[in-house]
This record gives C-alpha cells, sequence and structure tokens, in this order.
C-alpha cells in the first residue's frame, strides 16, 4: 500500500455547549459524502463530539449515545441536567417549579464556596460514557485537543497523552465545571481563547480547514435584566471577536441554525443533529472546490464502483472496494 501524498484536510469543531451536537449532523454528511478528514482539531463541545469520532465511534453511535446518555437515570438526576433545565422554555407544575427553584439555588451556592458548580465526577462520568479510555496517538484519525491555561492564559493544544484527559480540560467550562491541574497548568475551557481551533489545525500542517461553528448569533437583541445576562453578554461579544478572527483562516465555514439555544439547553438535541446536516448539505459545493484533487478521486473512484456493481446487477458491497491502492488512506 502506497503512502497518501495529496494535500491533507482538517475539520476544525468549535465550542458552544449542547449546540455541538451539530457537529454530529455535520459528520454524517462527511461520512455519507466519502469527504476523508486527516486530522481533527476540537474545542469544547467539539473536542468531545471530535474525540468520541477520532477514537472510533461513528456518527450513528454517538447520536445513538447522546439519546440514550438524556434519557438515563443519571442525567435525569444530575446537576447538569437541574441547571440545563433553567433555560428549557417547558411550562412547569408548582410542585416542578419549587422543586427545581431549590435544586438550582442550592447548586449555585456551591460556586460560593468550590471552584465550580458541577461535581467533577458527574462530569467525568459524561466524558467517560463518549470517550475510549486511549491515548491521543491511538485515535484513529489524528487528534488534537485545544484548551486555556488559566495561570498564563496561553492557548495549549494536546497532540497527546490522555484522550479523556484532554477532552476534560478543553470542556472545563469556568464556573460550571472545575478547571484541570496538570503540572504547571491550570486548563479549562478552550474557547476562552479558540472557540473554533482553525489555528491550530492550520498550525498541524493541514492545507484544507472545514471550521464548523455553532456559536450563538450575537446580532440576536438580548434581554439585559440581571447582572448575569450582562455579564453573559460581555463575554459572549468577546468570543464573538476572537471566533471571527480564527474563522477568517478557514476555507470553508459550516454554522448550523442554532438559534438563540443556551449552551446547556437539551430540550433539543435531535433538532441540533438535524441542523448540521442541513448547514453540511448546504456546504457540499463549497467544500468539493476546496477539496484537493487526490480527496475528488478518491470520491469519484468509489462513486463509479458503486454504479459499476449496481449496473452489474449486484447491488450490494461496500463503497470503496475497488478502491486503488495509490488512494488509499
Amino acid at each position: 500500500m502506497r503512502k497518501w501524498t495529496g494535500k491533507r484536510v482538517g475539520l476544525a469543531l468549535g465550542g458552544g455547549g449542547v449546540r455541538g451536537f451539530s457537529h454530529i449532523g455535520v459528520l454524517k454528511v462527511l461520512e455519507q459524502e466519502d469527504i476523508r478528514i486527516d486530522l481533527i482539531a476540537g474545542t469544547s463541545a467539539g473536542a468531545l463530539i471530535g474525540g468520541a469520532y477520532a477514537g472510533g465511534l461513528s456518527p450513528r453511535e454517538i447520536h445513538r449515545r447522546v439519546e440514550t446518555y438524556l434519557q438515563s437515570p443519571a442525567f435525569k438526576n444530575s446537576a447538569l441536567q437541574t441547571l440545563g433545565s433553567t433555560f428549557n422554555p417547558r411550562k412547569r407544575n408548582a410542585l416542578e417549579r419549587a422543586s427545581h427553584l431549590l435544586r438550582t439555588r442550592y447548586l449555585m451556592a456551591r460556586s460560593l464556596f468550590q471552584p465550580a458548580i458541577l461535581p467533577s465526577e458527574e462530569f467525568q462520568s459524561l466524558i467517560d460514557y463518549f470517550i475510549a479510555d486511549i491515548a491521543i496517538e491511538e485515535t484513529r484519525i489524528p487528534f488534537l485537543a485545544v484548551t486555556t491555561d488559566l495561570i498564563s492564559g496561553e492557548r495549549v493544544v494536546f497532540r497527546e497523552g490522555s484522550l479523556r484527559q484532554a477532552v476534560l480540560a478543553s470542556c472545563a467550562v469556568p464556573g460550571a465545571v472545575a478547571p484541570i491541574r496538570q503540572g504547571e497548568w491550570l486548563l479549562a475551557d478552550g474557547g476562552i481563547t479558540s472557540l473554533v481551533p482553525v489555528h491550530a489545525a492550520k498550525q498541524a500542517d493541514v492545507d484544507v480547514v472545514i471550521a464548523v461553528a455553532v456559536s450563538r448569533d450575537v446580532r440576536e437583541a438580548p434581554v439585559f435584566e440581571t447582572a448575569q445576562e450582562i455579564s453573559q453578554r460581555a463575554g459572549e461579544i468577546a468570543a464573538d471577536k476572537l471566533e471571527a478572527i480564527e474563522l477568517k483562516d478557514a476555507d470553508v465555514i459550516i454554522r448550523p441554525e442554532v438559534g438563540d439555544l443556551h449552551w446547556m439547553d437539551f430540550s433539543r438535541s435531535r433538532d441540533l443533529i438535524h441542523a448540521g446536516e442541513a448547514a453540511a448539505r448546504a456546504s457540499l459545493a463549497r467544500i468539493h472546490q476546496a477539496l484537493p484533487l487526490p480527496h475528488r478521486l478518491v470520491r469519484l473512484t468509489r462513486r463509479f464502483s458503486l454504479f459499476g456493481r449496481k449496473a452489474a446487477g449486484s447491488g450490494h458491497g461496500a463503497p470503496g472496494e475497488k478502491e486503488t491502492e495509490e488512494m488509499k488512506g
């Protein structure tokens, strides 16, 4: 088998909490279109979904795990679900409102005495459910997890070491999840410094970067009624400016329609996956135009191979069985 000599394509999956479920839909379409990804860089939710995919799970399996997790007692009784439901517009009866208020106030009180609202073991179990217990060097697709060192203020990119630990650090949203101590670093959410990790992918020597941004549109007219909402708005504006700088260097930008969904609102997971699929399909022309020639030839080879088998009357067989040795990765 000869070594692949074409240009490399990187996928930069951005952060955005629950909105990151859109990445699953994007991955589904890229697989269906036989678009070869040579490297994945992920920030926060992008690290979670990208890490699960690079670690060996198919988009279909990741989707199944999301639905199973959201229906599990572990999630329904979790602090994560309690906080997330605060941003869910669903109406509750009086008993539900009272119970929810008590639990929410208890969790908020925790933040006055501890580094995070969510229990660390609860979030660790979420990471373990989706991420394989392997080293980053063992992933089937080269993978980068982007984090931020709270001490130096610098971006930290993990290319080796524990996949679970790197993803956990990348997902450690300040205030919600405790930062991760590693050596001299105190690691937190990669979105603080790199919301969509285009530059991390570029620095890994890829030639084409497909970026997936799942941030909320800051042009939406927000409501400023509390100090928390004002503080959150300031953070969103800063993140939007940093994101725009990185996206300038992306070759293709995919923006699923996530609306104004809060990053902790789990009520629309299925809609988000469909939004990712729709956005990826709408971007296919730009993706194919940006792809280097060897990637296009692989896709054409597989398409014609399938067509030839169907014309011969077989109607079966896996795509790419007759792929030439020169084009195999």
